[in-house]
């Protein structure tokens, strides 16, 4: 079953083998009958696992949500806004095992944190930014966040498992200098490590899924005038090597850390099974959508950008999408060989196999016809 957290013997070996436990980490929780897994499995069971996302309803966290209820635990949902933005959580989970809990954002008081954690034996951080909003600045959501939740859990003192989602590359000091988002995650790491020994950290490099801002970021017609050929040669293309992983193997990996007697106090790396460079992603892309997507679009950035976006030439969230993005979608996909999902006894999908469900709504688009089926497959590069 896709669900459980080892799918058969060989990966449960395997993952013992290539996990090393964390010896400084002690589970001092209780165990009481409530918490005791019951039933056969699946979404109508209770999987023993009582955790709270933040983040919910992002793109990571709507898949994450998915396949923690799939295994049948019990979800303590925060969000902000409005209900209808959970409204298809609820059809995720049995009746009475999801809990969603609303009005809360990052700044919400440390009573109120500790209100949501309070019965909670994982908690789960969705919760980041690539840019800074109205009420909210980078550093405040990419560091000083994480670094509020780690004490609050910490003070618990009962063992509760702490998994958050950080970037890879943000180990490498070269790629911190041209980046400041890779910087605020490298900090908030390090301020989880030393106030919560226990946390799970896990890097994703660029997650692609239906609705993602992997794929959309380069087709988007704000930003395509940036990177059309021979555009993204000059932004360095033909030397960035990327390497994405799927959003559902990443939701997948994040379950089976929930449940993983050895995964408190590891750095996990989750990344795809392909490596190629950015510039045969986009001729990849490009060409799925068929050649007559070049003139045509570029005639409609052309004149979207001088009927629309002269007022924002010099706005602050212009300049988020040609600095900030620009810098963090150059960097290189490196590694430092820590466990990741193959480990977790997960097999990473390819970027072609879900190529189709990604791009299929830019063939919406009456500039474009259909997908091209007799694209060629996409050139992948040596480790």
């Amino acid at each position: 079953m896709r669900g459980l957290l080892i799918c058969h013997s060989n990966s449960q070996a395997l993952a013992r083998l290539c996990i090393r436990p964390c010896t400084s980490f002690a589970q001092s929780r209780g165990v009481h009958d409530s918490y005791l897994p019951s039933g056969r499995g699946g979404r109508s069971s209770f999987s023993g696992v009582v955790a709270t996302v933040f983040g919910p309803t992002g793109f990571i966290g709507l898949s994450v949500v998915n396949h923690l209820a799939a295994i049948g635990s019990s979800l303590v949902l925060p969000y902000r806004g409005t209900f209808e933005r959970v409204q298809r959580h609820k059809l995720m989970s049995d009746l009475g095992q999801m809990h969603v809990r609303e009005m809360f954002n990052s700044n919400a008081s440390d009573d109120r944190v500790r209100e949501l954690i309070e019965h909670s034996n994982v908690v789960v951080n969705l919760i980041g930014s690539t840019k800074p909003y109205r009420f909210y600045s980078m550093e405040e959501v990419n560091v000083t966040w994480p670094t509020r939740l780690a004490q609050l859990v910490a003070e618990k003192n009962d063992g509760t498992r702490l998994i958050h989602l950080s970037r890879l590359n943000c180990h490498s000091d070269e790629a911190r200098k041209h980046s400041e988002i890779l910087k605020q995650n490298f900090e908030a790491e390090q301020n989880l490590k030393e106030i919560y020994p226990g946390s799970t950290i896990v890097r994703c490099s660029s997650v692609h899924g239906k609705y993602d801002k992997f794929t959309t970021f380069w087709l988007s017609p704000r930003n395509l005038i940036l990177f059309l050929p021979p555009g993204w040669v000059s932004l360095g293309g033909e030397s960035t090597i990327i390497q994405p992983v799927c959003v559902s193997d990443v939701a997948e990996g994040v379950a089976r850390l929930a449940r993983h007697p050895d995964a408190p106090g590891q750095t996990f790396e989750f990344v795809g099974p392909d490596r190629f460079t950015l510039n045969e992603f986009l001729e990849y892309v490009y060409n799925c959508l068929g050649r007559d997507y070049y003139p045509e679009i570029v005639k409609l950035v052309l004149f979207l950008k001088k009927k629309h976006f002269k007022s924002l030439n010099n706005s602050h969230h212009n300049n988020i999408t040609t600095t900030i993005m620009t810098s963090q979608m150059q960097t290189t996909d490196r590694t430092t060989g820590a466990p990741g999902l193959l480990e977790l006894g997960i097999s990473p999908v390819a970027y072609e196999e879900k190529r189709d469900n990604i791009i299929r709504k830019y063939v919406t688009n009456p500039l474009l016809h259909q997908v091209n089926e007799e694209s060629q497959p996409m050139p992948t590069v040596q480790h």
